[in-house]
């Protein structure tokens, strides 16, 4: 009995990889928005950082909100869940393999913005294919920031929602400079690594929040 493999360049010529995106965002269509606790606690290289909690909203396609008692901060891209995050009109796609990740079938799919900024990223997905969920992302800045981000979701209403999203960083020392992404970032002689974990609970989906709860959002606070 013969075995066939096709390559990446070979399932890259059968098929719109785009698709995969459509079918993740598609399913999202009808989330208008959501409202959830988020706590967020840090395992940093030589960094102590107090765990930090909040109350998250959102509302599509892209308002963000994030109310806290003190400082909070969330890493930009990975730590809320926006389904137009990867619209497939704003990215050139590319599939890397066809896997089988946590027991799920799943393609590796790479995105190229296609308008190039200099803080974009090259950034790599993993999507169960038989859920149309992204299971992980995989980014790199040009500053040299590595984040791996592995998605854990339940189910609130009609919708599959993250429930736990677990980080791995490593960030070089210049990331300091920035001071914009992580408190622990403002060490400036350190190379930054270590693992971030956020868990979300008490989802209310589709509540209709008024666009008034957005018109004050400190942009520091969700990025």
């Amino acid at each position: 009995m013969a075995l066939f493999f096709l390559s990446a360049e070979s399932i890259q010529g059968q098929e719109n990889p785009s698709r995969y995106l459509d079918s993740v965002t598609r399913q999202y269509s009808g989330l208008k928005d959501y409202m959830v606790d988020v706590r967020v606690h840090f395992d940093i290289e030589a960094i102590k950082a107090p765990d930090m909690q909040a109350k998250l909203y959102y509302k599509s396609p892209d308002k963000i909100k994030v109310e806290s008692k003190g400082v909070f901060f969330l890493p930009r891209g990975v730590g809320y869940f926006n389904p137009s995050a990867f619209k497939p009109e704003d990215f050139e796609s590319r599939i890397l393999e066809r896997l089988t990740y946590e027991g799920r079938n799943a393609v590796r799919l790479q995105l190229t913005p296609k308008e190039m900024k200099r803080d974009s990223q090259r950034i790599v997905l993993i999507i169960d294919t038989d859920r149309n969920l992204i299971l992980r992302i995989d980014t790199l800045t040009v500053e040299g920031r590595e984040i791996r981000a592995a998605i854990n979701y339940g189910r609130f209403g009609d919708f599959e929602l993250p429930t736990h999203i677990g980080l791995q960083l490593e960030a070089p020392p210049a990331e300091a400079d920035k001071g914009k992404e992580f408190v622990p970032f403002a060490h400036k002689t350190q190379r930054v690594a270590g693992k971030v974990d956020i868990t979300y609970s008490n989802y209310k989906v589709n509540s209709g929040l008024s666009d008034e709860i957005f018109k004050e959002t400190d942009p520091m606070k969700s990025k």
